[in-house]
């Protein structure tokens, strides 16, 4: 599996094992060596904190938002105050692909973690969703840990599900699989991060929400 890999193609339902007492211990050591950078937020008030600590390090001219659930979407609005920011759901289609494309971090909403693997499974009904975890340099994953399982298989048996089921009325979703930032070793075997994507990938684990 690539890492920061996107696939739109449709996940097959796969059997796998239930999660784990320790599945957060794992998921955290597992993001963080794919050089992901792995935060956990016990509480609200923490998790406003965390979003202003990784946004004072980026340095944002320019922040978009998208797909987050509302009680996630509260807490971000609060973690921006006085940051340029732009929720992609507002966003008229004509002028989505330009801001998403100049903004310097997305915060976007994980449907799914695997543990083993340390790695987020990201749900898109909307193409301008995706693009807020693919074209910022930096992107924030937000994740409830109700939603941490123990591997990808699980993960992709709940995407197979989603897959399947009509009765959203919509469009089939978008399944992204999201292991670390954007990396390549094309030229002599180098690992260069950055090159196709963001260069650096958070994941803010919610363990209260």
């Amino acid at each position: 599996m690539q890492d920061y890999s996107r696939s739109a193609s449709s996940a097959v339902a796969m059997g796998g094992q239930a999660p784990q007492p320790n599945s957060i211990g794992m998921f955290l050591s597992a993001l963080r060596e794919l050089n992901g950078v792995p935060h956990l937020a016990v509480s609200a008030k923490e998790t406003v904190e965390v979003l202003r600590e990784i946004l004072s390090e980026s340095e944002p001219r320019s922040v978009v938002v998208a797909g987050l659930p509302t009680p996630a979407k509260m807490l971000v609005e609060s973690a921006l105050k006085g940051v340029n920011h732009r929720f992609v759901e507002d966003l008229k289609p004509s002028e989505a692909v330009g801001i998403i494309s100049k903004a310097d971090v997305g915060i976007t909403w994980a449907q799914y973690g695997a543990a083993g693997q340390g790695c987020i499974v990201e749900v898109a009904y909307d193409d301008a969703i995706k693009l807020a975890s693919s074209l910022p340099r930096v992107h924030v994953a937000m994740l409830s840990s109700k939603d941490l399982l123990a591997d990808l298989p699980t993960a992709l048996a709940r995407v197979g599900e989603l897959q399947r089921d009509d009765s959203r009325g919509k469009r089939k979703p978008v399944i992204s699989i999201i292991s670390g930032p954007s990396k390549t070793a094309d030229i002599e075997l180098t690992i260069v991060y950055g090159v196709h994507g963001p260069h650096a990938f958070h994941v803010v684990l919610l363990d209260w929400l």
